[in-house]
């Protein structure tokens, strides 16, 4: 009975030692489990900064490389390629703006002929603050004026009432211009007043300008001044002309200032001058008298050779205002007088 005891204390012992042994395991389990999670907390807050700090880095990367990317160019607005009509002197500035990144804007304009039609480049030159400048070239296109090129609307164009009108007569044109087309839809003969008509001139590359001439249709109660040729026996049509002006300076007459060629005196609204050789082909003399727009002028002075053989009359004016006006350099019809 008593080994049997034993034998049971010693089996109860063991019990209790065996699940003391597992206790004391569960709880070194626990408290591992808990020292791994803690370090693995800990190494994803370490993932996570590191994650914010590449992600810090690559933003910093980002805005330095849009900063080297970007140019003095972007910070500037309005300049644009544009065309001008010849003889015109744009302001190139107008509508160039920029912001406080860029110190200046600076246009070159010496490339572009402005009085002679052609395709031109121009450049624009934009300095920064740090010494760094940045250029930009445009297209620059100078057209023809076609109202240079368009002659025989000079003068008051009158017709009375119900009277016939034909816009063509006296135009004439140079080779930069292509076609004319009249339009008279504004202009009314049956009743007096102003009236302006258009005409609408098509250049050699397809471009149009518009002119625009006043008529006046009369209802008679006016007089108007007509030109007298009853003086003279006979009046000759010569055609259509060019015309010119010359002034008594060294640039128009070289060596011959204060001179004709016929020794005439130089009077402004008389004297005349025609080439040696138009007057040799068709017969003129020193003293023929010339009329143009009801204006008797005289043959008094030789063109020079720029006018040789061509039908075309150069008359002597003391305003230099009048010299390059549209009154003096047009094509009219020109008759003699004798």
């Amino acid at each position: 009975m008593r080994t049997r005891c034993k034998l049971f204390r010693k089996a109860a012992l063991q019990a209790v030692l065996g699940m003391s042994l597992v206790l004391g395991g569960q709880s070194f389990c626990v408290e591992a489990s808990s020292a791994a999670e803690q370090t693995i907390s800990a190494a994803e807050q370490t993932v996570s900064a590191a994650e914010q700090a590449v992600s810090a880095a690559e933003q910093v990367i980002s805005a330095a490389e849009a900063q080297a990317e970007e140019k003095l160019s972007d910070h500037v607005k309005g300049i644009r390629s544009f065309s001008v009509i010849e003889g015109m002197r744009p302001d190139v500035m107008s509508g160039v703006t920029w912001d406080e990144t860029v110190k200046d804007v600076i246009a070159d304009t010496t490339t572009v002929a402005f009085d002679t039609v052609g395709t031109y480049e121009m450049t624009y030159t934009i300095y920064g603050y740090q010494s760094d400048k940045e250029e930009k070239t445009i297209t620059v296109n100078v057209y023809a004026d076609l109202d240079h090129y368009l002659y025989g609307m000079e003068g008051e164009a009158k017709i009375p009432i119900g009277g016939d009108f034909d816009p063509m007569e006296h135009i004439v044109c140079e080779d930069q211009i292509a076609s004319i087309e009249a339009d008279t839809s504004a202009l009314d003969t049956s009743r007096p007043g102003e009236y302006l008509i258009s005409y609408i001139m098509t250049s050699t590359d397809g471009r149009k300008q518009t002119s625009v001439r006043l008529v006046t249709v009369t209802d008679g109660s006016e007089e108007e001044e007509i030109p007298t040729t009853e003086a003279y026996s006979t009046v000759t049509d010569l055609g259509l002309w060019r015309l010119t002006a010359y002034m008594d300076t060294p640039a128009d007459q070289g060596p011959y200032v204060g001179q004709t060629a016929s020794g005439a005196p130089l009077v402004a609204g008389r004297t005349v001058a025609v080439s040696s050789a138009t007057c040799a082909r068709l017969g003129l003399m020193f003293g023929d008298r010339l009329m143009i727009d009801g204006h008797v002028y005289v043959l008094e002075d030789h063109g020079g050779s720029a006018m040789y053989d061509q039908n075309w009359v150069d008359i002597f004016v003391d305003n230099p205002a009048d010299e390059y006006s549209d009154q003096f350099n047009r094509y009219a019809e020109v008759y003699l007088l004798r």
